[in-house]
């Protein structure tokens, strides 16, 4: 193997795969309108999940993050005052966020132990159902559009890998189900780590100046800037465009050494722009529940 190929790190949900709308309209958002009985404002609930998770910096955060942000907007919607439904209290989903736990269902199970909470033991069972409906669905979902021969042109001129918390299985699973596993030499879930020791693992023979890591979320980005390494984003809503600018342009400059500074700085200010802190409804107060 030639390890002093360029390294291209992909990120898969939202970047390969066109999965985050469809887990969040087919399962997480209904299935916690449902838990937390939000039926009177479920459109208002709709609009906030949909921004968190779709439409603004925040995009791509872990799923209890998430909802903590969808809720607290959804306590400021109007929509909510106006169905006569009181603020939800949130402390106790707060402090779970803010411990510095992993934010995955075995660690928020842990948490309950000691802070006991009808809150966050509703949201434990909604996160398990939601994992348990997902598996039993086993949905295929679609490639974005200029995916799939950017990814048959990557081999022999450079090397690349997944990086996703994903698990690993679900991972092959997705990826397996279009036949791009071939062109891929490395796969790391969740199980190797946060994104940043992903890419530290699968590059050690790197220098970070040989490796491009590709995602959707702000995430993706700081996990590049943590390792040192080159970025680019794939804009939501602009999937198609930004495949074909990787493809056409990035790749083949980033392979010769020549993906200039400038040039990645007005992509990501881009992707800035197109993810917004503060959702279209409101026009002042605090950005950042």
């Amino acid at each position: 193997m030639d390890d002093t190929r360029p390294y291209v790190a992909l990120d898969s949900d939202g970047t390969v795969l066109d999965t985050m709308g469809p887990k969040q309209h087919r399962f997480l958002q209904p299935m916690l309108v449902e838990a937390l009985g939000l039926g009177p404002v479920r459109e208002a609930y709709l609009a906030c999940a949909d921004f968190v998770n779709l439409h603004s910096a925040y995009r791509g955060i872990s799923r209890f993050h998430a909802v903590y942000l969808a809720l607290t907007l959804l306590n400021r919607h109007p929509a909510r005052a106006k169905a006569g439904l009181p603020p939800l209290n949130l402390a106790p989903l707060k402090a779970f966020v803010a411990s510095g736990r992993p934010l995955s269902d075995p660690s928020l199970a842990d948490w309950l132990a000691t802070h006991p909470s009808p809150l966050l033991a509703t949201l434990l069972r909604w996160g398990r159902a939601v994992n348990a409906a997902i598996l039993a669905a086993n949905p295929t979902f679609a490639l974005f559009p200029n995916v799939r021969d950017t990814l048959a042109g990557l081999h022999p001129r450079f090397r690349a890998g997944i990086v996703s918390q994903s698990p690993e299985r679900v991972l092959r699973q997705d990826w397996g189900a279009h036949g791009l596993l071939a062109h891929i030499d490395d796969v790391a879930g969740q199980e190797v780590g946060p994104k940043p020791t992903q890419i530290a693992t699968l590059t050690r023979h790197l220098p970070p100046e040989r490796v491009l890591m590709v995602g959707d979320a702000f995430g993706d980005l700081q996990s590049a800037r943590a390792h040192g390494c080159r970025f680019f984003p794939i804009l939501p809503g602009r999937e198609a465009e930004s495949w074909a600018t990787l493809r056409d342009e990035v790749l083949p400059a980033f392979h010769a050494g020549a993906y200039a500074p400038a040039r990645e700085a007005a992509l990501v200010a881009a992707f800035t722009h197109a993810l917004p802190q503060t959702p279209p409804w409101e026009t002042g107060g605090d950005s950042q529940p």
